[in-house]
């Protein structure tokens, strides 16, 4: 009987243990997706691009490539009257783990203005966590799909998570 209830305490343990550190996981995501967010909104690449895929930086050339990149988009998007209002973090899928790392998917709020036209989206980004670095990183979610644009940096990738597609609206800004 002794054997048993240690059995039964020791699985009840593990599992407890096994949903806390999901816990602090999906808690961490949050936090590094809500900084990548602030990052954008700062037009801090820097910071942003250190939760960028780190396949998707070698695949641009670099961190410093990539940074420049975002620079001149941003500094071209700003001359046509676009302006980053919101970006936000709205919640995280649970973490699961496949392929040997640890993934979840994160939904993101944007509200962006151009001119007298307010644009509201909501877009997804896979969250890949790094152990060693104890970090998550993130790449479009639509990206990965057969038709994206990254695909091809990321050998092998499947996933069986249910990924929402990103949504769109446009409407005129009446002041």
């Amino acid at each position: 009987m002794r054997k048993k209830v240690t059995l039964v305490l020791l699985l009840f343990w593990g599992t407890l243990m096994f949903s806390q550190d999901m816990a602090t996981l999906k808690k961490e995501a949050m936090r590094d997706a809500q900084a990548a967010c602030n990052a954008t909104l700062k037009e801090d690449f820097k910071t942003l691009l250190t939760f960028t895929h780190p396949n998707v930086l070698n695949a641009a050339g670099g961190a410093d490539v990539m940074e420049e990149y975002l620079k001149s988009t941003f500094k071209d998007m700003s001359e046509s009257g676009f302006v980053f209002e919101k970006a936000e973090t709205k919640s995280v899928s649970d973490i699961v783990k496949e392929q040997g790392e640890y993934r979840c998917y994160v939904e993101n709020y944007n509200q962006m203005k151009m001119n007298d036209k307010r644009i509201i989206s909501t877009s997804y980004m896979i969250g890949f966590y790094n152990e060693k670095e104890k970090k998550w990183t993130f790449v479009e979610a639509k990206e990965l799909k057969n038709t994206g644009s990254v695909i091809a940096y990321f050998p092998d990738f499947k996933t069986a998570m249910d990924i929402p597609e990103n949504t769109f609206k446009m409407e005129v800004i009446k002041e």
